[in-house]
């Protein structure tokens, strides 16, 4: 008797526990369509608050053409040259056309001899007058400068001594007695002739006397060795700048 109330008892578990799986997967079926389920409701208002826009063409339509095709520019062949079409040409005239090409005949003479007399004289090149001391191709000497070996020191002493003989003679009070002010510039030209003396005076600066005592100084310099070209006597431009400055 006991061994049959066992038996039941047995199987009246394994049904529950199979009624009990049953319903867990049932259960878990059903949670799973309610959560993935999203059906689509109409809401108007969510209409309603989108702002609906306009589309406005503004453009031309423009009907799309096909490229036109470039011409191919043909490639002739050249023709094809037939051996049997030749020419027979005789070798005496090839001979005969080479000898007539490669002739060298003299050129003819001049019946009529031509006169020198006839034919106009060229003119020679006239040299300068005058030469930039910078340029010519021995500077004038300025007296107590002759012991001096090259043309270089040579120059040096001239601009030397005519800048010390301006420094001592030149009336810089001038500018203050005819109210100037400041820096006063005044540019001196004038030519050593070729006999050596000092000609063609030019001054040019702020005011006319300042000119006139610039030239009566550079009219003391003394009488020089004049500059040489090509073992000439020449004239020789020089450009001096005096500069002084009025103190108040």
């Amino acid at each position: 008797m006991s061994n049959k109330h066992d038996a039941n008892v047995r199987k009246s578990t394994l049904v529950n526990f199979q009624i009990g799986l049953v319903a867990s997967l049932l259960f878990t079926y059903l949670m799973f369509e309610v959560y993935t389920t999203d059906p689509a409701v109409y809401n108007p208002k969510i209409e309603e608050s989108v702002p609906q826009e306009e589309f406005v063409w503004n453009q031309v339509f423009e009907v799309y053409k096909e490229p036109e095709a470039k011409p191919i520019a043909e490639k002739r062949s050249e023709p094809v040259v037939n051996p049997d079409d030749f020419k027979v040409i005789d070798d005496k005239d090839k001979i005969a056309e080479a000898e007539d090409e490669f002739k060298n005949d003299p050129p003819a003479e001049v019946s009529t001899p031509v006169n020198t007399s006839d034919i106009d004289d060229v003119p020679e090149a006239e040299e300068p007058v005058d030469f930039p001391f910078n340029v010519v191709e021995f500077v004038p000497v300025f007296p107590g400068c002759e012991k001096l070996a090259t043309n270089e020191e040579k120059a040096s002493c001239f601009s030397q001594k005519v800048k010390r003989i301006v420094s001592k003679k030149f009336n810089a009070g001038l500018g203050e007695e005819l109210g100037l002010k400041g820096l006063q510039r005044i540019y001196v030209q004038f030519e050593v002739y070729k006999d050596g003396t000092i000609q063609n005076i030019q001054a040019r600066g702020t005011h006319p006397m300042l000119e006139k005592e610039a030239k009566r100084v550079v009219s003391k310099f003394p009488k020089m060795t004049p500059g040489k070209q090509r073992d000439k006597n020449v004239t020789v431009k020089y450009q001096l700048p005096i500069v002084f400055k009025v103190v108040d």
